[in-house]
């Protein structure tokens, strides 16, 4: 089943700190999964469940053989070919998409796990972000894409910073489609989000745009996911 709740799910949990990740990583982590200790008997352990739930979901690859130390991350995985649009005279500013998904294991490794009132979690964290792949000329940014852009409700960015872009524009749409396999509400085919694991565990979500108090939290939406075992 699934528990969507309100706030009080972060109550007695606290995203740890901005500066535990690397300088090299340009904004904080907004995928947050939290896998109960029951689920997985080590840090390691709680990684695999992890990326074998979202290759499952959403058919990302590991082209780059996961290991990738580009922006400070751990591992690196990407689902290509999303939503082609065509745009543009003559379709010439036609594309397709694809989501990034940068993981960030090393500086957990020693705040793991976590101790919650319902137990204790490893926490699992990843960058991941909704842009335009191909073709190479347009990688990332077509502002007036309807998926990706800066439209409807992120008009307010059109012709703003790639910094704008980057936090709250491709970051939010990322954080929707490995939530809830959508994108501004529209389902993407063959891509699940994280929310189809309720045939398998107890799934609780969250998500929360971050307050002046967490100005570390470099990102305009924050994404928390906790997997227990079924009741």
């Amino acid at each position: 089943m699934i528990n969507k709740a309100d706030a009080t799910i972060l109550s007695d949990y606290m995203l740890p700190p901005g500066t535990i990740f690397p300088s090299s990583a340009p904004r904080y982590p907004n995928i947050w999964v939290l896998v109960h200790e029951s689920l997985a008997p080590n840090y390691r352990a709680a990684i695999t469940l992890v990326m074998q739930e979202l290759e499952a979901c959403t058919d990302m690859y590991n082209d780059f053989g996961y290991a990738h130390s580009a922006e400070g991350c751990d591992a690196f995985a990407r689902r290509r070919g999303l939503q082609p649009v065509r745009l543009g005279p003559n379709g010439s500013r036609s594309h397709d998409h694809c989501v990034h998904l940068r993981f960030y294991y090393a500086p957990l490794h020693a705040g793991n796990p976590v101790e919650t009132a319902e137990g204790r979690y490893f926490q699992v964290a990843a960058s991941v972000h909704y842009e335009v792949d191909r073709p190479k000329q347009f990688h990332p940014y077509i502002d007036e894409c309807p998926y990706c852009g800066c439209t409807g409700e992120y008009e307010a960015y059109m012709g703003g910073s790639i910094r704008d872009k980057n936090e709250k524009v491709h970051d939010p749409l990322g954080v929707e489609l490995i939530l809830h396999g959508t994108i501004r509400g529209e389902s993407i085919i063959a891509f699940d989000g994280l929310n189809s694991l309720t045939d398998k565990y107890d799934v609780r979500m969250n998500e929360f745009v971050p307050g002046p108090d967490r100005n570390d939290i470099t990102t305009a939406k924050v994404g928390v996911v906790f997997l227990k075992p079924q009741r």
